[in-house]
C-alpha cells in the first residue's frame, strides 16, 4: 500500500519531506492571512467615523451586523460548516461577542469624538497590554529585554501620536476613553477564546459570535428608539457599512479566529500595531484628517517598537 493506513503515519520518516512540504504551506497560508486582516482592519476605523458622522452607533453597528449574519450563512452553506451549540460552543461565542459586541460598542461610541488615525493607534497599544495579561496574570509568556524595550517605546510613540507633547493640545479624553476600553475588551476577548478552546471551525467561531452580537445589539435598540434613521444612509455611509460587513465582520473574522488557533494572542496583536500606519494613510487620504509631525513620529516609534518585538519572536524560536 502506498497510502498511510493512518494520519500517525506521517510521522514517520519515511514522509518527512511530506510534513515539510505540510509545514512550509502551513506557514505561507498563516503569513497569508496575517497580512490580509493587517490589510483589511486598516480601513475600519475610518468606516466607524464615517458610520456615526450620519447614524447613530448603535443603529450603525445594528445595520452593520445584520448584513453581515446573510454573508455568514452563505459562508457556512458554501463551505458545508455546521454552527454546533453545545454548551462549550456557546461559551466560544459569547467570548467571541465580547471582542464584537461590547469592544465594537465602545469603539463606535468614541469614534464621533476622535480622528480614525487615533483610533487605530489606540488599538496599537493591544500588544503591550496582551503582554503584561500574559505576564503578569496569566504567567504565559516571560518579556524578553528586545520585548521590553519595543514596548517602552511603543508607549513612547503613542505619547507623541496622541499629540501629548504639543503645546496645542486639543484632545477629547472622553473619546480616547472609550477607545482605550474597546482595546482592552477586544484584547481579553483573544484571550477568552482561546481558554475556551472549544476548538471550533473559523467560521463557525465568526457566525456563532457575529449572531450573539447581533442579538446584543438588538436588546439595546430600544434605549435608542429615537435615534432611528430617517433617510436611507448616504454613499460614503453605505460603503462603510458594507465594507464592514462584508470584510470586516466576516472574512477578516475567519482568518483572525483561524491565526487564534495557530498563534499565541500577544503575537497576534502585531495585526493592531502594523495597522496604525495604513490606517493613517487612509483617513489623511480619504478623510482629509491632519497629518502632523508628532503624529508621524509618533508612528515611526511604533514601526521600531514592532520591529524590535518581531527580531525578539525570531531569536527565541
Amino acid at each position: 500500500m502506498n497510502q498511510p493506513s493512518n494520519k500517525n503515519d506521517f510521522l514517520s520518516p519515511l514522509s518527512e519531506p511530506v510534513v515539510a512540504s505540510f509545514s512550509r504551506y502551513s506557514r505561507f497560508a498563516t503569513a497569508g492571512q496575517f497580512v490580509t486582516v493587517v490589510l483589511i482592519w486598516s480601513l475600519p476605523p475610518l468606516a466607524a467615523v464615517w458610520t456615526v458622522h450620519e447614524i447613530h452607533w448603535a443603529w450603525g453597528l445594528f445595520i452593520r451586523f445584520s448584513l453581515a449574519i446573510p454573508i455568514a450563512l452563505i459562508c457556512l452553506a458554501y463551505f458545508k460548516v455546521k454552527v454546533p451549540l453545545h454548551p462549550q460552543a456557546l461559551l466560544s461565542y459569547a467570548a467571541g461577542a465580547l471582542g464584537l459586541f461590547a469592544s465594537m460598542t465602545f469603539c463606535y461610541m468614541g469614534a464621533s469624538k476622535v480622528p480614525s488615525a487615533i483610533i487605530s493607534i489606540i488599538y496599537g497599544i493591544a500588544p503591550f497590554v496582551s503582554g503584561l495579561l500574559s505576564t503578569c496574570i496569566f504567567k504565559s509568556e516571560k518579556l524578553s529585554a528586545y520585548q521590553c524595550t519595543g514596548l517602552m517605546m511603543g508607549m513612547l510613540g503613542l505619547y507623541f501620536a496622541l499629540g501629548l507633547s504639543s503645546q496645542n493640545l486639543s484632545l477629547n479624553y472622553l473619546g480616547i476613553g472609550l477607545e482605550v476600553i474597546a482595546m482592552i475588551l477586544y484584547v481579553l476577548s483573544a484571550f477568552a477564546v482561546r481558554a475556551v478552546a472549544a476548538n471550533l471551525h473559523p467560521i463557525s467561531q465568526m457566525t456563532g459570535a457575529t449572531i450573539m452580537s447581533w442579538l446584543g445589539y438588538c436588546a439595546l435598540l430600544p434605549f435608542f428608539w429615537s435615534d432611528l434613521p430617517s433617510h436611507p444612509p448616504s454613499l460614503q455611509t453605505s460603503i462603510a457599512l458594507i465594507y464592514s460587513a462584508l470584510f470586516s465582520s466576516v472574512l477578516a473574522m475567519i482568518f483572525y479566529y483561524q491565526l487564534l488557533n495557530t498563534v499565541n494572542p500577544t503575537t497576534l496583536m502585531l495585526i493592531t500595531i502594523m495597522t496604525p500606519v495604513l490606517a493613517t494613510l487612509w483617513g489623511t487620504w480619504l478623510n482629509h484628517e491632519a497629518l502632523s509631525p508628532h503624529l508621524i513620529l509618533g508612528l515611526l516609534l511604533l514601526c521600531m517598537r514592532l520591529s524590535l518585538y518581531s527580531y525578539s519572536i525570531r531569536i527565541t524560536t
